[in-house]
């Protein structure tokens, strides 16, 4: 502890901005809160360097941004002469400034800067850099976590997050800076806003990927133009960009008033996740009896949810199950009207580990070829490219995480909810021309497939003190003491996992994988369960959960 205090008394002794200042005077004392605040700094993690705004070492501030971005600027300088880096930033409230604070260190650093001059997608971000040809990326954003958080994403020059081995390098380099060191300047350096093309040539690569299930214009059109959709950005960056794709494809659309704003408060939506069923709660003010479909992009518009009718009312699809969707789609698309033949195994698929184990039976029914990656869109970008350099660019097919995460095309490296809605809209209009929904397009290929469930959970916590909690469950699961589910015995699968995830099987072909957050104060559990019914299979998959939370419980105490 006297070490978070000395961080602490450090700290308070410098001429902080106002917000932090006074920040350090109200938690003098609360050697919980210090603790808190000073006991790490902040690393990277799944998806960059996220947290809790406000003053410490374990918190996203403007000493943290500006001490990061020398680490960045070092690391750029010892890979080229002359660099050049993207910048941009989400709705968040300290977003815009957090980014001007980088683009100015890395001004004079000698840098190149191009920064946005408004908020902007993730994958923008990514495509920029690729259109650019910069070496690099910032992107100041929380993605879909609450508005208490900010977070600073890493890009190289293919226009990927951050691996894991330039992540650590990059913290060698952050390591050797001191937080309230002064940048020393050098000549060259310039910050100019990105030019307007670069959104136009984004949207019209999106416009590219438009992939219709027929080839009469005239069909897709008026299908489109029958469509009806209820739309949210709540309060992000997506908004004038799923718009424009909107409005492109013809729907007809009905926004949420509310949500339309760019704004860091998200006062309808405290937790802008499309994940969680209350994220749409205001959407579905906004229903109509003619309404087909309700979407929403989260704040930096890197995912996108979707709710559709079921049995009349309207339901929330997983991340899976739109990514199952969207997978068949594609495949069918492909193979019977592109290809005009079955794929042969030409085409890659790439998804999670944690993501539904149900795509692998539609990539064999198509014969294409599908991978498993660790957590986190970078690793699937790290295989695109993979892919391009063994001269096999356009054998990429689709991409998909469970947590809302979707690519179609080669025109960026990261997950797009732009173009998520694309794809989304293009299916549920052609289903409407069979008088189905999303979820009786599910129903078919359950049928087809064969019956099975998925569903991701979270065990939170909030503390930095919880993470002993975190650590033993884990400690436990690796120890071996999970030998028994639903009466069958567990089988460890480490042969395709990374350190910190762990994978089981079960005889009836049920699967389970438990990982902490690579961002969050989390454990996150995911379950896959089979059944000769759709009933048979959700009843295996709570009482998998039910059973995980069980020894969840026990582990931490």
């Amino acid at each position: 502890m006297e070490k978070e205090i000395k961080q602490y008394s450090l700290w308070k002794e410098e001429n902080l901005p106002e917000e932090l200042k006074a920040e350090a005077e109200k938690i003098s004392g609360n050697r919980d809160e210090i603790y808190d605040r000073f006991c790490r700094d902040l690393t990277f993690g799944t998806s960059g360097l996220r947290g809790k705004t406000g003053l410490g070492t374990n918190r996203m501030n403007i000493i943290v941004v500006n001490r990061a971005t020398m680490g960045v600027a070092d690391y750029l300088m010892s890979k080229h002469k002359k660099a050049r880096v993207v910048v941009g930033y989400d709705t968040r409230l300290d977003s815009a400034s957090y980014a001007d604070a980088a683009a100015q260190v890395l001004k004079k650093r000698g840098i190149e800067v191009c920064i946005f001059s408004e908020p902007t997608p993730v994958p923008v971000i990514s495509f920029a850099i690729r259109y650019l040809k910069a070496d690099g990326g910032i992107m100041i954003t929380a993605s879909h976590n609450p508005k208490e958080y900010n977070g600073y994403k890493v890009y190289d020059h293919f226009g990927n997050q951050i691996d894991e081995l330039k992540a650590r390098r990059i913290e060698e380099y952050i390591s050797r800076r001191q937080y309230f060191e002064k940048c020393e300047e050098m000549p060259g350096g310039t910050v100019s806003t990105c030019p307007p093309q670069v959104k136009e040539a984004y949207l019209k690569a999106v416009a590219d990927q438009f992939l219709p299930w027929s080839d009469d214009e005239n069909v897709v059109k008026e299908a489109l133009s029958q469509l009806n959709v209820v739309y949210t950005p709540l309060n992000g960056a997506g908004r004038d960009y799923a718009m424009n794709v909107l409005g492109r494809l013809g729907v007809k659309v009905t926004t949420v008033t509310e949500q339309m704003e760019h704004d860091g408060n998200f006062p309808t939506c405290p937790k802008p996740n499309p994940e969680n069923e209350t994220t749409f709660e205001t959407a579905l003010k906004y229903v109509s009896d003619d309404t087909d479909i309700i979407v929403a992009t989260d704040p930096d518009s890197d995912r996108m949810g979707v709710m559709a009718k079921k049995d009349g009312t309207f339901c929330r699809l997983t991340g899976d199950q739109a990514g199952l969707v969207m997978l068949e789609y594609v495949c069918r698309c492909h193979s019977e009207r592109i290809a005009g033949r079955n794929m042969r195994g030409q085409k890659m698929v790439y998804k999670s580990f944690v993501s539904s184990p149900f795509a692998e039976d539609i990539a064999r029914h198509y014969r294409v070829y599908i991978k498993n990656v660790p957590t986190g869109f970078k690793n699937i970008a790290l295989e695109m490219e993979l892919l391009k350099q063994a001269g096999r660019e356009k054998d990429f097919l689709f991409a998909f995480e469970e947590s809302l995460g979707y690519l179609y095309g080669n025109y960026t490296r990261d997950k797009d909810g732009i173009l998520a809605v694309q794809m989304i809209c293009l299916i549920a209009a052609w289903l409407k021309t069979q008088k189905k929904t999303l979820y009786d397009m599910l129903e078919e290929m359950y049928e087809r497939y064969g019956y099975a469930g998925s569903k991701a959970i979270a065990l939170e916590f909030y503390t930095e003190k919880d993470r002993e909690k975190i650590n033993s469950i884990m400690e436990s699961l690796f120890a071996g003491n999970l030998k028994e589910l639903l009466g069958q015995p567990v089988t460890v699968d480490a042969s395709h996992c990374c350190d910190d995830m762990f994978r089981a099987l079960l005889p009836q072909g049920h699967q389970i994988i438990i990982r902490p957050s690579g961002t969050e104060l989390k454990v996150k559990i995911y379950a896959f369960a089979k059944g000769r019914s759709r009933e048979e299979a959700l009843a295996n998959l709570e009482a998998l959960l039910g059973e995980l939370r069980e020894f969840a419980e026990k582990a931490e105490q």
